[in-house]
């Protein structure tokens, strides 16, 4: 599932959670006619984002849960523009969902003031299924749990197979062993990299104002995956320090900016608005490679099937060591009235969705991984999700090791500041990634004077 950046800039009103909390949560009403003509059917909302090709799946997806369960009736309610403002709005006006997607980086305060259910016994006693360790949305040692996604999506490399056959260079690895250099991946990029006039950035002459294809479409939403791998990051893995001024993750962010400004091999932001949508890019050789998580597979593996485009799968590039994260949208519970009164319901649709098995269009289809890991482990159920017309040839390989052994874990699953470091590191790395100044400059004179005073002593 596509999302916006993965730091989510937000200004939660608490007094609406907290304000919901003394009275009465909203929701839809307990029961009514559903469409099986069922009058007694307990109806429940479910709230998500996406775009069509989203909101086709995830109604197909309701439809089967409601044709096997006359006695409960979920509608769906798509969600445009800022969702968490409006889940803000709803919130105040006693009319959320029952249940739905909700952004990760805004998790805490809702589940810490109770808008949101704790889910934490279902995953004690295995009812909601084995998930993946580092998929579950919990920011306390043994505290409470929002949930777990109910998609889990790596990152990878996606490319146009016909523009590495027409430069005679190698498709990207798809093994964390064989991963390419950060160094090896630049001097790749370039060659892919081409001017309207046929030269490319080491070329004399070279044009970097008339750019016909970009050796990698600009994935600064991702960066924080290529901190990890220069062994840096925005918060330790223990959720105490912040390590954003550490070397490693300036020189990662340094050499993410020089891709744009200094090896002209990826659009900068001003040159996005002539960069087309990623499958168009891809078909039309507007990029040649596209790191992006895997819900991207869901237009290319379209394009891949109705359009032709020759699409290839590869892990990414390392610094100092192969390593992909993981997103993952939770599915949460709202604390309303409604699902209270009727919580073996919800509990019900719940377990539904959150069962690959019951979702396994949306994985086949290229929207979401499994959640679980005996889906990276079984033969037969790794065939079930793979083997279809739109994953590339090598997409097993390229991904079922990955997403096991690869994955460090996202902070947006176990810092509970999130929300709030993220309204001051956003603006400063928009900085960056505009050219205003060096990464060093960035994070040492107008970041970390930001975070410190925000945060006091409550980090090192």
């Amino acid at each position: 599932m596509r999302k916006g950046k993965p730091f989510i800039v937000i200004s939660l009103v608490l007094m609406l959670i907290v304000g919901l909390l003394s009275g009465c949560f909203g929701g839809t009403s307990a029961t009514g006619t559903s469409e099986s003509g069922n009058k007694d059917a307990v109806q429940l909302k479910f709230a998500y984002w996406g775009g069509p090709l989203e909101k086709d799946s995830i109604e197909a997806l309701l439809k089967a849960f409601n044709e096997s369960h006359p006695n409960i009736h979920v509608k769906g309610q798509q969600i445009q523009g800022s969702y968490i403002e409006k889940m803000t709005t709803m919130a105040s006006s006693n009319t959320l969902p029952d249940l739905g997607y909700f952004p990760e980086g805004s998790l805490p305060p809702w589940l810490k003031n109770g808008a949101i259910k704790d889910l934490k016994p279902l995953f004690d006693s295995g009812e909601i299924g084995d998930k993946l360790k580092y998929s579950i949305f919990q920011f306390e040692e043994d505290g409470p749990i929002a949930g777990s996604s109910v998609a889990n999506e790596v990152t990878n490399i996606y490319y146009n197979k016909d523009l590495f056959d027409e430069a005679g260079i190698a498709y990207p690895p798809t093994k964390a062993e064989d991963a390419w250099t950060w160094d090896e991946f630049v001097d790749i990029a370039k060659k892919l990299t081409v001017d309207r006039n046929g030269k490319h950035p080491d070329d004399k002459g070279f044009d970097p104002k008339n750019i016909k294809t970009y050796g990698v479409n600009n994935f600064t939403y991702h960066y924080e995956t290529f901190l990890f791998s220069n062994n840096g990051g925005i918060i330790s893995e223990d959720g105490k320090d912040i390590i954003l001024d550490q070397p490693e993750t300036i020189e990662a962010l340094q050499r993410m900016q020089d891709l744009m400004y200094v090896h002209h091999v990826m659009p900068t932001p001003a040159n996005l608005s002539t960069i087309p949508n990623t499958d168009t890019a891809l078909l039309t050789k507007r990029v040649a490679m596209n790191i992006d998580g895997h819900w991207a597979l869901q237009e290319l593996g379209k394009a891949k099937k109705e359009k032709d485009l020759n699409l290839g799968i590869g892990v990414l590039p390392k610094m100092e060591k192969a390593v992909t994260t993981s997103y993952g949208t939770p599915i949460v519970v709202f604390n309303t009235d409604n699902t209270k009164e009727n919580w073996d319901e919800t509990k019900e649709f719940l377990k539904f969705i959150m069962d690959p098995m019951n979702s396994l269009p949306l994985i086949q289809g290229g929207l979401w991984m499994p959640n679980e890991e005996k889906w990276y482990k079984e033969p037969e159920l790794i065939k079930k999700w793979t083997d279809t017309e739109i994953h590339p040839e090598e997409f097993e390989e390229a991904v079922i090791d990955w997403a096991l052994n690869n994955v460090q874990r996202n902070p947006n699953y176990y810092w509970g500041d999130r929300s709030e470091a993220s309204q001051i590191i956003t603006p400063g790395l928009d900085q960056i990634w505009s050219n205003e100044k060096s990464a060093e400059e960035i994070v040492n004179d107008i970041i970390m004077p930001k975070l410190d005073k925000k945060f006091g002593d409550k980090y090192q």
